[in-house]
């Protein structure tokens, strides 16, 4: 039995520590799944009562992404069957600190917390673990943060964002926001009447522009850079503006739709296409290579990957790193480095707590065998 145990994230107005304990909780579902999170201490600074909502916004973000994971707040006493022992969660805790040696407090940077496994001993194998990566997160830019002019935000805000790209010890901030959805009105954006070009005619979807929505975003005073995340039609065109286009400091290229999923090889000749077409236009970032092949049920064409990596390499464009709904390939994207690619991290943030979410991501790095050396493969 797998159980993670944070002690004391002393809670305050403002400092947005709930997040870092949603984030703890999606990592402990997602990458690294424990049966548990057991949360003990404080949970608010002297003990006061957390922000009205907090709880319900914690437990709401979990069913939104189907995690079971069980969590146990202070003053919460349920009990816990462990390796068939029935504990209290203040027996649990003592038999962690105890093999542990001590518990990290989780309210400072880098906000450590422990992984307890129990195997049938009386004590668990106890690790630390941290949920920020300081020296990797300095090198890094965050190119991938929406906005609350998202229809798919779920909390964000630019200047919320900031906040906890500063708690993350991001090296940078790039907000990028959905070109489509600010031309088409939300319904017929998610159904993807956005490639049929038909936008403003009898026949089609009603014009609109919500692109005043992300200007107001955009002076919030600080430190970033912002753009898009440009959506391209079926016929190659790039949904963008003359006027919005002075807002794309960095351009993300995405394809978020394909109208053949019911046949295989005509998915990837049409998805082909419209990358081609976003690489052609002038993007910096190919955003979630091959993700619309898994939403669309469909296998993700490995016969793909080259061509599509040696495009970006002949374009100059760098892929994007991707965790949100999605699950990079490491052929790709090995790819993609013997190619030159550059490879740029994103979080696709569409919760606060995924600002500078990129544990994954270093870990994947790792994996490629290139973390140690992100001055040489990193888009900048």
């Amino acid at each position: 039995m797998k159980i993670g145990l944070i002690s004391n994230p002393r809670h305050r107005a403002g400092d947005r520590m709930e997040f870092l304990l949603l984030r703890a909780a999606h990592w402990l579902t997602r990458f690294e799944p424990a049966d548990l999170l057991l949360v003990t201490g404080e949970l608010t600074a002297e003990n006061a009562a957390p922000e009205p909502g907090f709880l319900d916004a914690f437990y709401a973000s979990l069913a939104r992404r189907k995690s079971e994971l069980p969590v146990i707040f202070p003053g919460l006493e349920t009990p816990v069957t462990v390796c068939g022992e029935v504990l209290s969660p203040a027996a649990l805790t003592g038999r962690i600190r105890e093999a542990a040696g001590a518990v990290p407090d989780f309210e400072a940077f880098p906000f450590e917390y422990l992984v307890a496994e129990f195997d049938g001993g009386a004590l668990p194998h106890v690790e630390r673990r941290v949920l920020v990566e300081p020296e990797l997160a300095a090198q890094v830019t965050d190119f991938h943060i929406h906005t609350s002019a998202a229809y798919c935000s779920e909390n964000m805000r630019v200047d919320r964002a900031l906040e906890m790209a500063k708690l993350s010890g991001l090296g940078g901030v790039s907000f990028a926001e959905h070109s489509g959805q600010l031309y088409f009105e939300s319904d017929d954006y998610w159904n993807g009447r956005s490639v049929w070009r038909t936008r403003g005619t009898p026949e089609g979807c009603r014009a609109i522009d919500r692109s005043d929505e992300y200007r107001a975003e955009l002076r919030t005073p600080g430190c970033y850079r912002h753009g898009f995340e440009l959506d391209v039609d079926r016929n190659g065109d790039v949904l963008l503006s003359e006027k919005e286009r002075p807002l794309a400091e960095v351009r993300l290229g995405a394809v978020h739709f394909l109208v053949n999923r019911s046949d295989p090889r005509e998915a990837s000749r049409e998805f082909l296409f419209y990358t081609e077409s976003l690489l052609k236009y002038g993007v910096d970032i190919l955003a979630h290579p091959f993700r619309i092949f898994a939403w669309a049920g469909l296998e993700k064409p490995a016969e793909l990957f080259a061509p599509v990596a040696d495009l970006l390499a002949h374009y100059g464009v760098a892929a994007e790193v991707n965790f949100h709904q999605n699950q990079p390939e490491h052929e790709f994207f090995d790819l993609c480095l013997r190619k030159g690619v550059k490879l740029s991290l994103g979080s696709d943030s569409h919760n606060l707590y995924e600002v500078g979410f990129f544990l994954p991501h270093f870990r994947f790095l790792r994996e490629l065998g290139v973390a140690g050396k992100l001055d040489e493969v990193i888009f900048r």
